[in-house]
């Protein structure tokens, strides 16, 4: 490449980085991208994070069957999916990694190629720059790991937030719909939850909410690709569970099951033991054929938590 050429195509990037500027590529403009990228340290993915798979690497190698996770020596999706996040908003997300003794920052960017939604992560590796000891490198890793975890936890209970209901697991039900992969869902709500805080005050209400989001992660806790398992703090009292690639008939056993096993007593204190009872809506993407939305889905659910309630 002649020095107008190649100072031409550093212009579509950003400064001092390999960032690209521009969104709209054609397959033969990103090609021509990744070959530049391979001269710098950085490695360079073309993701699709709905499928968890790797589609071009600047390093050359073959992505087929890679998952984009393996990178950092997982098995299932990252808790904080970058590329996931940037899918959503069609814009940018960033977040840094540590892998045994290396640092890395992670950008992932969205793109279109041919007009074709794809995510582009870029990694850089920035440990020397860190200058930190191994001790403290470990402990920038423990500070990484809780800060990737409360972005997408609730405080309060420990299970997944709204942030990761709507940035994270969402966008990844395309690869549900594309599999014909089953999608169920229950809706639980505890029953009187008002009348627990106004007679036992709000941190035994806390407490209730702790206890019984522990129980359910404790049943439903698994990230795997197109099996995953998980609740949800979806606002106030309610909690959402939502397992893919099961049965409906098998997903509302496991729930009946779950709750008759309950011990249904939050022992607060001493003197305060609050006795306590769920309501729930559950709801199944097979009830819907192929074109099934999560708007519909929930849309069911909720509308079953309200018969139910009504009943009690």
């Amino acid at each position: 490449m002649c020095d107008n050429e190649n100072m031409a195509t550093q212009s579509n990037y950003s400064r001092g980085t390999l960032l690209p500027t521009k969104i709209d590529f054609t397959k033969h403009e990103f090609d021509e991208f990744m070959a530049y990228s391979k001269t710098a340290d950085d490695v360079i993915r073309l993701v699709d994070p709905v499928e968890q798979r790797v589609c071009l690497t600047s390093e050359g190698a073959d992505p087929s069957d890679m998952m984009c996770s393996s990178i950092w020596g997982r098995c299932e999706r990252c808790d904080n999916c970058t590329s996931l996040r940037a899918l959503q908003s069609e814009g940018i997300a960033h977040k840094m990694e540590i892998l045994v003794d290396r640092t890395y920052w992670i950008t992932s960017r969205y793109v279109r190629i041919d007009g074709a939604p794809h995510i582009m992560e870029m990694v850089t590796d920035f440990t020397e720059n860190l200058l930190l000891e191994s001790d403290q490198l470990n402990e920038v890793g423990r500070i990484i790991s809780n800060y990737n975890r409360q972005l997408i936890t609730d405080p309060l209970t420990g299970i997944y937030n709204r942030r990761f209901l709507d940035e994270d697991f969402l966008p990844s039900l395309d690869c549900c719909h594309e599999k014909g992969v089953a999608l169920d869902i229950a809706i639980m709500d505890l029953d009187d939850f008002k009348l627990v805080n106004d007679t036992y005050g709000h941190q035994a209400g806390d407490a209730l909410l702790r206890d019984v989001a522990g129980y359910w992660k404790r049943r439903f806790n698994s990230r795997r690709k197109e099996a995953e398992r998980l609740v949800v703090r979806y606002g106030g009292d309610e909690m959402i569970i939502a397992a893919c690639g099961m049965p409906a008939d098998k997903f509302r056993a496991e729930v009946t099951k779950g709750y008759e096993q309950m011990r249904k007593i939050c022992y607060y204190s001493h003197e305060v033991q609050i006795p306590f009872s769920i309501s729930f809506g559950i709801a199944s993407s097979d009830e819907l054929g192929d074109d099934w939305t999560w708007e519909q889905l929930l849309a069911i659910a909720d509308r079953r938590l309200y018969d139910e309630k009504q009943k009690s």
